[in-house]
């Protein structure tokens, strides 16, 4: 019974890592984002192709489109977390700690590319009293 209580909570464990959000994204470097990517020259329907659909679109107030690229990777678990988790048996709720990566791209009035910024920066996501 034991074990079956210790797989069921391992189990529990696991569910909470996940990636989500671009796959486009997952392995691309701010350098190479630099070489696909030409303010002033590069379309949005380019940028379409190299990346696909943005997770999510806004516009400024001057009405230019902004699209947005994410991806995180939150399948790190620390010593903590596994620790806090088990010490709780996962009533308290839990963290996970990964990678975001993220692409802004702001267009012209032409769907040209008039500014963009690639990231990539730590994130740590938490459910229950661990948010």
């Amino acid at each position: 019974m034991l074990r079956l209580i210790f797989c069921a909570l391992f189990l529990s464990v696991l569910a909470g890592c996940a990636t989500s959000g671009s796959t486009a994204i997952r392995d691309v470097s701010e350098e190479q984002v630099r070489q696909q990517i030409e303010v002033g020259k590069t379309t949005r329907e380019q940028v379409r192709k190299l990346f696909g659909s943005p997770f999510e679109t806004t516009y400024t107030d001057a009405g230019l489109e902004i699209w947005k690229y994410q991806y995180d990777d939150t399948t790190a678990l620390t010593k903590e977390t596994v620790g806090s988790f088990f010490l709780t048996l996962g009533l308290a709720g839990g963290t996970t700690e990964g990678v975001r990566s993220e692409l802004v791209i702001l267009y012209d009035e032409n769907d040209i590319v008039k500014r963009f910024n690639m990231s990539k920066s730590d994130v740590r996501t938490g459910t229950g009293l661990f948010k």
